[in-house]
């Protein structure tokens, strides 16, 4: 049957000069084939949708109100991304839209859309580098790429997010907002400083560190939240963390030597 012939059958149905679509109408591959050029039809002429516009304002009912329930049901599709999908193969993400099917970030298949749908974002879409990604995941960008559904998963946590897409490459510290109340665990100072004094600045030594510690290296190494929220922006507490290190080492390789003296 000519698109054009397709099409009429379809006005019909919207316009009440039909009750219903022919007989087997939407079985099969060629049933598939109507129900996409029945699509593009209803959102581009119909409804008159841009196609950069689909994401946002073509919801399940956009469809379904439009007497096109029925044929998705008959290709057993329970969801109306995928009469999407085949009308727009490859050309949408689920996640772009504004309405996401049922569960459909729930479970283990959930948790690969979730790893799947941010690693997209933010290597295709936004292409970010490796550096960039703590520092570009945040709160705003979840809200700006229509990963709402996905960060609610993750409880609202940028890091915990990160941490599923990159496991084990990026430290809660290195993102531009850290986790509420990470700073007020003193195991969580103790592991971010270590990594920045001997790792990030090269230090030898906390005795190094004391000596060669500047003000501005947290600032060179976006490393300010520790400083303001850790240390009251004071540079003389962290000298004070960094001999309280010392004195604590010194005391450990006492008490190890004092226990090898025995054996």
């Amino acid at each position: 049957m000519e698109k054009e012939k397709v099409i009429q059958i379809y006005q019909d149905v919207l316009n009440g000069k039909r009750v219903r679509f022919p007989n087997h109408f939407f079985v099969g591959e060629q049933g598939k084939n109507y129900l996409a050029i029945l699509t593009r039809y209803l959102i581009e002429e119909y409804l008159g949708i841009p196609l950069e516009e689909i994401p946002r304002n073509v919801k399940a009912e956009t469809l379904w109100d439009h007497r096109l329930r029925p044929a998705a049901h008959v290709q057993g599709w329970t969801n109306f991304i995928e009469v999407i999908e085949n009308a727009y193969p490859g050309k949408f993400k689920p996640w772009e839209f504004t309405q996401v099917p049922w569960k459909y970030w729930r479970g283990e298949i959930g948790e690969k859309r979730v790893i799947e749908a941010v690693r997209y974002v933010i290597e295709e879409k936004c292409k970010m580098t490796h550096h960039e990604i703590p520092l570009r995941v945040n709160h705003h960008f979840f809200k700006e790429n229509r990963l709402a559904g996905v960060f609610h998963f993750f409880g609202e946590s940028p890091y915990q997010v990160i941490n599923a897409v990159y496991p084990g490459q990026f430290q809660p510290w290195e993102l531009a907002n850290v986790p509420m109340n990470y700073w007020k665990n003193p195991e969580n100072i103790k592991q971010t400083l270590e990594c920045f004094l001997f790792q990030k600045l090269g230090f030898s030594s906390y005795e190094e560190a004391l000596v060669k510690l500047k003000r501005k290296d947290f600032f060179d190494y976006q490393m300010s939240g520790i400083l303001q929220t850790a240390f009251d922006s004071q540079l003389g507490k962290v000298h004070q963390w960094i001999r309280e290190q010392m004195i604590a080492t010194k005391n450990q390789e006492t008490t190890e030597y004092e226990v090898q003296k025995q054996f």
